[in-house]
């Protein structure tokens, strides 16, 4: 699945109005493009960023494409909404390992 295909499948259902959860599992050619639909929600509670599922080595070789410069600021914009329900939100193995600066003030912000 593509970047263009999430944003299409986020479109058609209006995801920044109805989706409560999302989960990326096996996803690994997406940059986070594809998310933009869901800028501004404030009804999702759950986006799990990992790549892998329950019970998966979180290690994924070769290293996804999904970039922090990216998704980071549509996930800003979801904890910057007004009435923001996001409850849990998981990163890619990759992004924890890398320790970027924009991933930490944005740790910050949203603790």
């Amino acid at each position: 699945i593509a970047d263009d295909d999430v944003a299409a499948i986020l479109a058609c259902i209006d995801a920044a109005r109805n989706l409560t959860t999302l989960k990326l599992t096996g996803c690994v050619n997406i940059t986070g493009r594809g998310l933009e639909p869901l800028r501004g929600s404030s009804v999702i509670a759950q986006i799990d960023l990992s790549l892998s599922g329950r019970h998966e080595v979180a290690e994924i070789d070769p290293k996804p494409a999904i970039l922090e410069t990216v998704v980071l600021p549509i996930l800003d914009s979801i904890v910057d909404s007004v009435q923001n329900s996001l409850k849990h939100l998981q990163f890619p193995k990759k992004w924890r390992d890398d320790q970027l600066v924009e991933l930490d003030a944005f740790m910050r912000k949203y603790d």
